[in-house]
C-alpha cells in the first residue's frame, strides 16, 4: 500500500516584537512583554525591541536575567535600545511636578530609534509581521507599521476617563494630573492623526476594555477585538477560600498610593461594617500615604487595619493567599494584572464595572459596583462585602468561579489568539 506523503512542516514566522517593557522577572507591562515573547516562541522566531529612558543601577542585572531566560527559552532574540540623550532628558524631566506628558515625548523618539533598528533588521533577514505589544496606552502606536509588512497592535487601553466627580477627591497635584489628563484624552483620540495611519495599516487590533474598542471603531473607523492585556499563573495550591470558624474575613487591598486608587471609599465602607467580623490588609505605598493613613488612623476601625507597605512580590502574594476576597477599587485602568493574580489564587474580586477589571471579572467570579460617584462607590463596596459577611455560601462559590475564570485569562490563550490572527494575515500577504 502506497503511503501518502505528510505535509512539509510549516516554516516558523519571525516575528518583530515591539515591547518597550520587557522583563523576564518583572510584572506589569514589563511582564507583560516577556511572557507574550515566551508563549509565542514556541510557535514562531521572535526578535523583541526593548528599553528604557530612566536607567536604573538594576537595569544591567535586569537584561542579564532576561537574555539568559531568552537562551533557555529559545527562538527569542531581545534587541535592547537604550533612548537617545534627549529621549533621556525628556523623561527625566517628566519626573518634576506637573511635566509627566514630557514622558510621552522621549518615549516617542525612542519608537523612532526602534523603527531605524527595525528597518535594519529587516533588512539583514526579512521579518513575516510585525506586532506593537507595549506600552499598551494608545497615544504611542511606534512605527513599525510603516515596514509594509502585516503588522499588529494591541492590545491597547487608555481610553477610560477618570469620572469628574472623583475628582473632587484627589490631591491638587493628582487633579491637575488626571484632569488635564481627561482633556487631553479627549482631544487625542479624535484628532491623533499618528493613531489613525497606525490602525489604518494594522490588520487586527485589539482592545482591552468596551471603552478602547469604541474608541478605535468610532475615531479611527477601524475594527477592533476585546481581549484583555494580561494573564494568569498559579502560584499556589489551589483551595476554596471560606473563613473557618470564628474567623474573620479577610480582605485585601493591593496597589500604589495614588488618587485614582481611591482607598478611602473601601475605608468608609467598612467603617459602616463595624458591627461585622472583618480584618484589611493593605498592601502597598506612595503619594497619598499622608493623606490615607491619617484618615484611617481616625476612623474607629483603625485597629482592624495593617498596613504592610511596599513588599516583594512573592511576600505580596503569601499576603494575598492567606486572604479571602481581593478589593480593587482603582478607577482608572487598563486591566491591572494584581487582580488577575488574584483570581489565579481563587480570590473572588470586589471592583469597580469599569475599564479591563469589569471585563476580567464577572458574575461567577467577583462583584461589581457601579463607577459614578464616590457616593456609589462607597456604598455598593459595603453592599458587596456585607453580602460576603451574610450570604455564607457566596464566597466558596465566587471562589470556585475565581480559579475557572482565571484559567480562562491565561497568557496562552491570548497568545492563541494572536497567532491565529498571524496565520490569518500572513497566508493573505503571501
Amino acid at each position: 500500500m502506497e503511503q501518502v506523503p505528510s505535509p512539509p512542516a510549516r516554516r516558523r514566522l519571525r516575528v518583530l516584537l515591539s515591547a518597550f517593557a520587557f522583563d523576564a522577572s518583572g510584572g506589569s507591562e514589563a511582564g507583560l512583554g516577556w511572557q507574550i515573547a515566551r508563549c509565542l516562541a514556541r510557535e514562531y522566531d521572535v526578535t523583541v525591541i526593548c528599553g528604557h529612558l530612566r536607567p536604573d543601577p538594576k537595569d544591567p542585572a535586569i537584561l542579564a536575567v532576561t537574555e539568559d531566560a531568552c537562551r533557555e527559552v529559545g527562538h527569542i532574540t531581545p534587541v535592547f535600545i537604550e533612548g537617545d540623550l534627549l529621549a533621556k532628558r525628556l523623561a527625566a524631566l517628566s519626573a518634576k511636578p506637573g511635566m509627566w506628558w514630557l514622558y510621552y515625548r522621549g518615549y516617542r523618539r525612542w519608537q523612532a530609534q526602534a523603527l531605524a533598528k527595525a528597518r535594519e533588521l529587516h533588512a539583514s533577514k526579512p521579518f513575516d509581521l510585525t506586532h506593537h505589544l507595549n506600552f499598551i496606552g494608545y497615544r504611542e502606536p511606534g512605527d513599525l507599521w510603516q515596514l509594509g509588512i502585516p503588522h499588529f497592535w494591541g492590545p491597547i487601553s487608555g481610553s477610560p476617563m477618570v469620572p469628574w466627580a472623583f475628582l473632587k477627591t484627589f490631591s491638587p497635584g493628582q487633579l491637575y494630573r488626571w484632569g488635564g489628563r481627561n482633556l487631553g484624552n479627549w482631544w487625542q483620540m479624535r484628532m491623533s492623526t499618528r493613531c489613525k495611519a497606525a490602525a489604518k495599516a494594522s490588520s487586527r487590533i485589539w482592545a482591552v476594555s468596551e471603552s478602547d474598542r469604541l474608541m478605535v471603531e468610532t475615531h479611527w473607523h477601524q475594527p477592533a477585538e476585546h481581549l484583555l492585556e494580561t494573564g494568569g499563573e498559579f502560584h499556589y495550591e489551589r483551595h476554596i477560600r471560606r473563613p473557618a470558624a470564628g474567623q474573620p474575613l479577610r480582605l485585601v487591598w493591593s496597589g500604589r498610593f495614588d488618587s485614582i486608587k481611591v482607598l478611602p471609599v473601601v475605608l468608609q465602607a467598612l467603617n459602616g461594617l463595624r458591627d461585622h467580623l472583618w480584618e484589611l490588609h493593605v498592601l502597598g505605598d506612595g503619594p497619598e500615604n499622608i493623606r490615607w493613613r491619617p484618615l484611617a488612623d481616625s476612623l474607629p476601625i483603625r485597629d482592624r487595619i495593617v498596613w504592610h507597605g511596599m513588599v516583594p512580590r512573592d511576600k505580596a502574594l503569601d499576603v494575598m493567599n492567606e486572604g479571602h476576597v481581593f478589593l480593587h477599587s482603582s478607577v482608572k485602568e487598563g486591566t491591572p494584572h494584581v487582580v488577575v493574580e488574584a483570581l489565579a489564587l481563587g480570590m473572588p474580586v470586589l471592583c469597580h464595572d469599569a475599564c479591563g477589571m469589569g471585563i476580567a471579572v464577572d458574575e461567577r467570579c467577583g462583584l461589581k459596583v457601579p463607577l459614578l460617584d464616590p457616593e456609589t462607590s462607597t456604598a455598593g463596596f459595603q453592599a458587596a462585602i456585607r453580602r460576603l459577611l451574610t450570604e455564607p455560601e457566596l464566597l466558596p462559590t465566587l471562589s470556585a468561579g475565581a480559579y475557572q475564570r482565571a484559567a480562562e485569562l491565561s497568557w496562552e490563550s491570548k497568545v492563541e489568539a494572536f497567532s491565529q490572527a498571524y496565520l490569518d494575515a500572513t497566508k493573505t500577504h503571501a
